[in-house]
C-alpha cells in the first residue's frame, strides 16, 4: 500500500514571484511564510517563527488562485529538482544505420524474409497487452539491397501498425535519405505520436519497441538490426506537467470524470514552449538542403539533444537523433535551403522543483498517529523568452534561491542542486 498520500502541483509563467499575498497576478507563483508575507531570498527556517512553515500559491488566468498544503520545515525530508529534458522517439534500423554509418542487408534472390517489431508500450490507454508486427515477404528473382529495403518499408507502412511507426528507406550515399549513389541500404523505423489526452488517464502513452530479423530466413547472419535512439519520456515536458496537474485535481475533490455534467477544470500549463535566443556556436553555421532531413552545424552538437524542439529561421523542427558532433537528423525534411546565415533557436518547457515532507494526523483509536508522505511540485519555465539556451528563468532563479536558503536550515537540510 502506498504511503504517499497527497501531492500538489503549481505551474508558473516564468515571471518574478508574487510579492504580496493580496495581489493576484494571472500566471504568477508565490512563496509565503506563516504570517502570509513573501519568503525572502535569504530567510532561514526558524522554529516557532513566521518562517517555520511556508506555502506555495498560484493564480489562474481568471484571477482565482490555489494554495499548497503548509510545509513545516521540521517535517521536510527531501528536495530535488529536474531540469527540462525533451522527450525522445524510438528509432531503429534494419541494414544501414545512418548514425553509425555502418550496416547492410544480406541479399538472397527469391527467398523468404521475416522480421518483427515488438511494441512495448500499452496496446491502448486501457490495455497492457503487447502487440507484435510480423513482416514476411519473398525477395525478387534479381534482388538488391534497395529492393529488399523497399519491401521492408512497404510492409511496415501498409500494416495495421502504420499509426504507431513509419519507415523510410535510407542509404550511405548522398541526397535525400542518402539514396544517391549508395552502396549499402537500410530501413529507418521511427515511432509516431499517438498520445490522446483523456480526463481520466494520467499517463502519456508513447510508442517504444524493438526490431528483430529472423536470421534463418533471407536476412541471414550478415544483416544488421540496431537501435539508433531509445524512447524517453523526458522531464518537464508539456504532456508530463499537464498529466500531473490533471491528476492532482483528484486531491481537490474532482472525482467525476465521466458523468454529466462534468466539472470544468483550469490549467496553468502552457502547450507553447519558450523560445530561446539564437544558439551561440550553432547559429550562422546551420546548413541543410530542401527536402533533406540531415542538418549540418559548424560547431559541436553537444548543446543539442535528441528530441529537442528547434526553430530554424522561424520554421519548427524536431531533432530525431544526433549523428555526430556536426550533424543531426530531423523528423521531417527541411522546407527550405538553409545556409551560413540560418538562425537556430531551441524551445523549452519546464524545470520542476519537488519538496517532500511528512504529515502526522490522528486516526481512529486511542491516540493513534498516522504518518503520510506528501509532496509539492513546482513547474517553472526553464528559460525566459529570448533567453540563452543555457540560462534559467527569472522565476526559476528566485525559486531556487529563496527555497534553498530556507531548506538548507531545516533539520533535514535538503537543497535543490545547481543547474
Amino acid at each position: 500500500m502506498s504511503i504517499h498520500k497527497v501531492t500538489n502541483i503549481f505551474v508558473g509563467n516564468g515571471s518574478a514571484l508574487e510579492a504580496n499575498v493580496s495581489t493576484l497576478t494571472p500566471g504568477k507563483l508565490g512563496v509565503f511564510k506563516a504570517n502570509q508575507t513573501a519568503l525572502g531570498a535569504a530567510e532561514p527556517y526558524v522554529a516557532s517563527s513566521a518562517t517555520e512553515a511556508i506555502q506555495i500559491s498560484e493564480t489562474f488566468a481568471d484571477g482565482t488562485f490555489k494554495k499548497s498544503m503548509w510545509i513545516n520545515g521540521r517535517s521536510v525530508i527531501g528536495a530535488r529538482s529536474e531540469s527540462y529534458a525533451p522527450a525522445q522517439r524510438e528509432v531503429w534500423a534494419i541494414g544501414h544505420n545512418r548514425k553509425t554509418g555502418t550496416g547492410t542487408i544480406e541479399v538472397n534472390n527469391a527467398t523468404e524474409y521475416t522480421f518483427s517489431i515488438r511494441f512495448k508500450n500499452d496496446k491502448s490507454l486501457y490495455s497492457e497487452r503487447p502487440e507484435v508486427l510480423r513482416g514476411n515477404f519473398i525477395s525478387g528473382a534479381a534482388a538488391t539491397q534497395l529492393s529488399i529495403a523497399t519491401q521492408i518499408a512497404d510492409a511496415i507502412n501498409v500494416s495495421g501498425f502504420k499509426s504507431l511507426v513509419e519507415a523510410v528507406v535510407v542509404g550511405d550515399g548522398t541526397g535525400v535519405y542518402g539514396l544517391t549513389a549508395a552502396t549499402d541500404y537500410g530501413v529507418e523505423i521511427t515511432a509516431k505520436d499517438i498520445e490522446q489526452f483523456q480526463s481520466s488517464t494520467y499517463k502519456e502513452n508513447r510508442v517504444y519497441f524493438s526490431v528483430h530479423v529472423d536470421d534463418s530466413t533471407g536476412f541471414g547472419a550478415t544483416t544488421t538490426c540496431t537501435q539508433i535512439q531509445a524512447n524517453s519520456y523526458g522531464e518537464g515536458t508539456y504532456k508530463a506537467v499537464y498529466n500531473k496537474e490533471n491528476f492532482d485535481y483528484q486531491y481537490e475533490g474532482l472525482v467525476n470524470r465521466r458523468l454529466w455534467p462534468t466539472q470544468q477544470v483550469k490549467f496553468n500549463v502552457n502547450s507553447t514552449p519558450v523560445l530561446s535566443a539564437n544558439v551561440t556556436g550553432v547559429t550562422g553555421n546551420v546548413t541543410t538542403v530542401i527536402n533533406q532531413d540531415v542538418v549540418t552545424v559548424g560547431t559541436d552538437t553537444a548543446i543539442l539533444r535528441a528530441g529537442e524542439l528547434i526553430d530554424i529561421n522561424g520554421v519548427a523542427y524536431e531533432i530525431k537523433y544526433i549523428i555526430d558532433t556536426t550533424k543531426f537528423v530531423i523528423t521531417a525534411p527541411a522546407s527550405a535551403n538553409y545556409g551560413a546565415a540560418a538562425n537556430l533557436k531551441v524551445k523549452y518547457f519546464y524545470d520542476v522543483f519537488i519538496i517532500e515532507f511528512n504529515d502526522n494526523s490522528f486516526t481512529t483509536g486511542a491516540d493513534v498517529i498516522s504518518q503520510a508522505r506528501k509532496s509539492v511540485y513546482i513547474a517553472t519555465p526553464a528559460i525566459d523568452a529570448g533567453g540563452a539556451y543555457n540560462s534559467v528563468s527569472t522565476e526559476g532563479t528566485a525559486l531556487r534561491t529563496n527555497l534553498n536558503a530556507w531548506l538548507a536550515t531545516t533539520p533535514a537540510a535538503p537543497v535543490f542542486a545547481a543547474v
